[in-house]
Parts: structure tokens; sequence; C-alpha cells
């Protein structure tokens, strides 16, 4: 959850892992919406294409920054929009609403510190009036990222999108609305907080009372007017609620990101439409709590004391960070299908006082992305068979590569009984061949080297007449099909 005034870092056009060229449309107007203080904002996004893949039914990713609920930018998250795009995605980086009410008492707020190195004058902002601002400022970026896919899938024709085939994703601040986006979806699981509550109070003079779209911070006027809390209506949103299109989704990218506590209370993570996940955190995050606990503790409850200011983490709500909610799908009698990628590092040790401190500070809290082209191999991976199960009409995407070096081909397709593959050589090693059905559960799986020529795969299936994805993995790619067959 980057604070907004920290620096940018900008990344290369092009990464290792990913084959095609990717163009990009810049800052697409999506919306205009009212933020927390009954000002409008200009909602835009930019759009990154693949070049020369030659699809006319991509898969769509959604993808939403982080910063707090307080600021960021869409460019902060173009490092996963470039891999995606590169393996024939379409991805959308969005902003989004920002921003919340400030508490009416705050002995010393910690940005006013003289040791702004630790706490940068942009922490004068997290003093929220309650736990309910944080639960609204999430609600309003989901409504917004909601409002964001129904645009985009209105527009289909023109960026050559599967409207069935859509992901969504985010870091950190980001990750929370991905989820909410994915699970959040009766309007049953409406907090209580988004309802209409009393104003806000007036906030502490020693808060910072701003917020930044997309890296333009703007520090708000505070009146009678900015200080109302009105209700935030339904779930969904209202933007581009009536163009035909839903704002569902296959899959949700969290990356070291999390639920409030009531999401589990109110039952957000099962339905009917429960999307599959891909999860990455690091597991002594000192941000996001990778299990259970309130955002920036410790960093607010411990390190906040030796700078002598006061902690800011008490005015957030509990939260269930990926480790916890990974846990929580495991224990399901039907859990939705899930993957989960941890970076194992020490826990905060609040015996070495200022030197755990020191030695998170240097380390990031451990809140960010670590060998970014793994993490975004391994959401491909994952995500390949999930959105090539959309429906007959979107088109199959590759994890690396546009076209495969061996040359293959399943067959027969339409199939039976038996299902293989042609390949036009022998593959060097061992390659990893699943079938599975449409919710991604495996139905058949075996190890073979392929040989030139034909590759018998599965016999004797006993299948009921429908689409099934056929999967092959290698140590350096994996290709994924959608085959028809069964009985």
């Amino acid at each position: 959850m980057r604070l907004f005034l920290f620096a940018l870092t900008v990344f290369t056009s092009f990464s290792a892992s990913a084959q095609y060229a990717v163009r990009v449309e810049k800052n697409l107007i999506y919306g205009v919406a009212t933020n927390y203080t009954g000002a409008s904002d200009t909602l835009r996004l930019d759009l990154y294409k693949p070049v020369g893949d030659g699809n006319r039914f991509r898969p769509l990713l959604v993808l939403a920054h982080g910063g707090s609920w307080l600021g960021g930018c869409k460019e902060d998250i173009q490092w996963l929009a470039e891999e995606m795009a590169g393996r024939g995605y379409v991805v959308a980086c969005v902003n989004y609403r920002l921003g919340w009410h400030k508490a009416a008492s705050v002995a010393r707020a910690c940005g006013t510190q003289d040791i702004p190195d630790v706490f940068p004058p942009a922490y004068d902002a997290l003093y929220a009036a309650d736990s309910c601002e944080i639960i609204r400022a999430i609600y309003r970026g989901q409504q917004d990222v909601k409002g964001a896919i129904r645009w985009l899938k209105a527009r289909h024709p023109a960026d050559s999108t599967c409207t069935e085939a859509v992901v969504v994703g985010g870091e950190s601040a980001g990750a929370f609305l991905a989820l909410a986006t994915g699970f959040l979806d009766r309007a049953a699981e409406k907090p209580d907080c988004c309802a209409e509550l009393a104003a806000a109070p007036v906030p502490s003079q020693n808060t910072l009372n701003a917020s930044a779209l997309n890296c333009v911070q703007t520090v708000w006027p505070i009146t009678d007017l900015a200080r109302q809390r009105p209700d935030l209506g339904p779930v969904d949103g209202l933007l581009h609620s009536g163009n035909g299109y839903d704002a569902n989704v296959q899959g949700v990218m969290s990356f070291y990101g999390g639920v409030p506590e009531i999401a589990v209370g109110q039952n957000w993570l099962q339905g009917p439409d429960t999307p599959a996940v891909y999860f990455y955190h690091q597991t002594c995050d000192a941000v996001v709590p990778f299990n259970y606990g309130q955002p920036y503790y410790p960093l607010s409850g411990i390190c906040n004391g030796f700078a002598n200011c006061s902690p800011w983490h008490q005015y957030a709500p509990h939260i269930y960070g990926n480790g916890a909610i990974a846990a929580l799908f495991a224990s399901l009698p039907n859990p939705p299908l899930y993957f989960t990628d941890w970076t194992v590092c020490d826990p905060f040790n609040s015996d070495l006082g200022i030197l755990a401190c020191l030695a998170f500070a240097q380390n990031g809290s451990y809140h960010f992305v670590a060998n970014r082209p793994l993490r975004a191999q391994n959401a491909a991976n994952f995500l390949s068979p999930v959105v090539a199960a959309g429906v007959s009409g979107c088109a199959s995407v590759s994890t690396i590569a546009p076209t495969d070096p061996v040359g293959l081909q399943p067959a027969p397709n339409p199939f039976q009984n038996t299902i293989g593959l042609y390949a036009q050589e022998d593959s060097e090693a061992p390659v990893r061949c699943t079938l599975r059905d449409l919710q991604g559960r495996v139905l058949h799986s075996r190890e073979i080297l392929l040989q030139q020529g034909y590759n018998r795969l599965f016999d004797g299936l006993q299948l009921p007449a429908g689409v099934y994805v056929l999967n092959l993995e290698s140590r350096e790619a994996v290709w994924v099909w959608k085959v028809w067959g069964g009985r």
C-alpha cells in the first residue's frame, strides 16, 4: 500500500519472458465519479495490447495499483501489464477514487516529525477518522474497477477481447479491490459502513486531508459539505451499469492483498460464480499482514514509538491477508481453484527494537513482489487454463510463446475416447500433459516424452460431451488448448 509521495520506478517496455511487442493507449477516460469529499474525479486507464498475436478474442486483464487507498499511479503496475500483454492479454491499468476522512484528534502525526526518512510527510494522511473510512475507500475503488470492466467489455470489438475471459488483479491496496471485485457480488454482502453515516469529524490540524489521483496530490478543503458520508450505492456501482455488460470475472490476481474482516462474516468468499485466485505474498510483510491483523502493524504499533509519534494502525479495520484467505479456501469442502506463491521471510522480531525497524525499512517492509518475472510466469501458468475455459468463442493463450517450438496440435479435436498430440519434432525432455474440465478439475494427467508425429495421450476416456482444457507444460513453457469431445 505504497504512499503517494514515494518515488516512482520506471521499468522497460519488454520483459525477458514475454514474446509479443506491446503498444499502449494512454489515459482513456472510462468514467467520472464522486470521491470522498463530494468532488468529481475523472477516471482514466492505460490499455496495453499485444502486437502480432493474431487473436481476435483475447483475454482481458484489469489491474489496479497500490497506494494505501490514498495515492499511487496506474503506471505503478506497468511491469505486470507488460508481462501479461506480452503473453497475449489485453491489459487495462486503471486509476480509481482515493482518499478518506481524517481523525479528529492525533497527538503527534508521524509525518510531521524531524526524521522524514523514516516517516515521510505522506504519513500524516494515514490517520483515518475510523475503520469505516478505509472500508468505504475499498468499496468505492471496487465499484470503479467494475465500471471499468463493463466499459471495456462494451468496446470488445475494438480491442479484440473476449467478454467472458476476464481477470482482475492488483498490488497491495489494488489487490484488495481485485478481491472485492471478484467476490463482493451480492447486495447482502454490502458492508454497513457503506450505508449513510454521520458526517466525518473536523480533522486534526496535524493530519493531511489529501489524496492523489494518478500521483497528482490534492489537499482538500474542510467544509461541512465535504465531511458528509452518504450511502455509497449498490455493490456493483452505477458506472456503465446500463450498458448491457456485467462485471463478472473468471480469475483474480492478488499481489500482497487481502479483504476486510467483515468479508468473512458476510460470506464474500463463496458463491456460485467464485473466480479462481492467484495469491502472492511475502510472509513477513509489515504493511499488509500475510495472515490476520491491521495494516501497517508493526510499523505503526512498534516502530513509530522510536519516532515518538502516534500510531495510525488503530484507525484501520482488521484484515485477512492472502495467507489467511488461502487457508480458509483450503478448509472448504469445495474450495475455489487457487494457487499460492509465497516468498518466505523471517517475521518482525520486536525483541531487536529499533534494529528490527531499520532492517525492515532497508528491505521495503517486504511489501513488494520479489522476482517479478518469476511471479508473472507463475501467474500466467495458473491463469492460462482458467481463461481458456471461458466460452468456445474465446481464444486460448500461451503463457510464453506465440508459436510453440515443437509444432504441437491436439488431435483428434473434437475427440471421443482418445486424445493425443501431433508434434513436428521430438521433445528434449518429458512434458506434463493434463486434461481438465471447465471448473479446473484435473481429469487425467501424465508425463510423456513426445516423439515426432502422433503421440497418444489419454485412452478410454468416458467423458460427457462438452468443452475441456488440454494443458502441456515443459520446463520452458506452458501451452493450453480448448478441446471438444466426450459422448
